[in-house]
Formats: C-alpha cells, structure tokens, sequence
C-alpha cells in the first residue's frame, strides 16, 4: 500500500513540475512543442495512476479507476495545455483520456504475484519520459534563443 501512495506522490509532483515550467517559458515555446508537452504530461501521468488506481480497486470493475484516472488525465492535459495554446489543451485532454482507459485496465489485468514489478517499472517509465520531456522543453527554449539572437544581429 506504501509503495502505490509513494507512486501517486511521485506521479503528481513530476506532473506538477512539468506544468509549472510550461507556465513560466510558455512565451518560448512553439504551438507543436506545446502539444508534445501537453501529450506526453498528461498520458504518463493518467497511465501511472490509472494502473495504480487498477491495483487498488481490484476488487471492483472498472468503473472506478477508469473515472479517477480520466479525471486525472483530463485535469493535467487542461493545466499543461492551457498557457501554451487550444490545440495543447485538445491534445492533452485526449491523450489524457486514453491513457487514463489504458492504465485502468493494465492494473485490474495484473496477476497478484507481479504488481510491484510493474509499479517499479511504471514508476522508472514515467521518470525517465519526464526527463526527456524536460530536455525536450529546454531544447525548444535554446532554439527560440537562437532565433531570437539571430533576428536581432539582421
């Protein structure tokens, strides 16, 4: 029980850091960057914690994680998409809204002998795309520098 609460903490403070970064350099970014960002933040956050979600309400059908993690989905594709364009709040969303259905359904699926090897795995995933991701927006930010530097010598 430890170890999904730690992945849920986890999950909301990387997702959390990658929308407060594209709220502070959102003027940088370009409209396609944005709606990679917005993708990629919202579809490994509602994957993480619809298969957590999955693991905690086995018991159940599919109701219930499925409408925590489509919430969870939708809320951070909104946030991440919001500063950054229309388009990235429309991409967000619905990538959240199918990752939410797949991580549900990836968690009530698991066999009791395997759950923790997966979360450790969904876990090691979901950071490893959130450095990418951050790379990512520092990489668009140094192109916008470029230009920037570029039309100002003309």
């Amino acid at each position: 029980m430890l170890l999904e609460w730690s992945s849920i903490a986890l999950t909301a403070l990387l997702s959390s850091y990658v929308i407060i970064i594209a709220n502070r350099k959102k003027n940088r970014l370009s409209c396609t960057a944005g709606k990679m960002i917005s993708m990629t933040n919202s579809m490994m956050t509602s994957v993480t914690i619809g298969t957590i979600c999955g693991i905690l309400y086995r018991d159940t059908d599919l109701t219930i994680p499925t409408i925590i993690s489509i919430c969870v989905g939708i809320l951070i594709g909104y946030l991440t998409g919001k500063p950054l364009s229309l388009m990235a709040v429309l991409e967000g969303i619905t990538a959240g809204i199918m990752g939410g259905m797949m991580g549900a359904m990836l968690g009530i699926m698991l066999q009791e002998t395997y759950l923790n090897i997966l979360i450790y795995f969904i876990d090691v995933v979901f950071v490893l795309i959130t450095i990418l991701l951050i790379k990512v927006i520092d990489q668009e930010i140094s192109k916008f520098n470029e230009n920037e530097k570029s039309a100002q010598s003309i």
